[in-house]
């Protein structure tokens, strides 16, 4: 059976069209994770404070107490988020210790692959 080009040329337009849609997605993905990566970083966050502080139109010694007030405040928070992340691990750490506690020999094998493993950065 022959299919006419008109039929031909709109099956190719469609396939287009949906390996576009699907590239799209997928390029979304990965740059919607790269943002969000970006917005971990403690530099980021004075560069949002600091643009947002702009509005203000501030003169050089505002701008310069700013900076020191936000540098200031991103330590703090710095430390409070590696705190809370050392403070999230210990409690999944004891929840898998109080489990492997009740396991059988041959379970704890098991556990032991797929216990969850801290980053790696993560200094105790």
């Amino acid at each position: 059976m022959i299919m006419s080009l008109r039929r031909k040329t709109g099956c190719l337009i469609i396939v287009l069209i949906l390996m576009s849609g699907g590239a799209g997605f997928m390029l979304g993905l990965i740059v919607s994770k790269a943002v969000q990566k970006k917005k971990e970083t403690p530099a980021f966050w004075k560069q949002a404070a600091m643009k947002h502080l702009e509005k203000l139109h501030p003169d050089e010694a505002q701008r310069q107490q700013f900076e020191a007030v936000t540098d200031q405040a991103v330590a703090e928070l710095s430390t409070l988020r590696e705190e809370g992340i050392r403070n999230v691990w210990s409690i999944v750490d004891q929840a898998a210790a109080d489990i492997q506690k009740g396991l059988k020999p041959e379970q704890k094998e098991t556990f032991e692959k797929i216990r969850p493993k801290p980053p790696a950065n993560l200094d105790k």
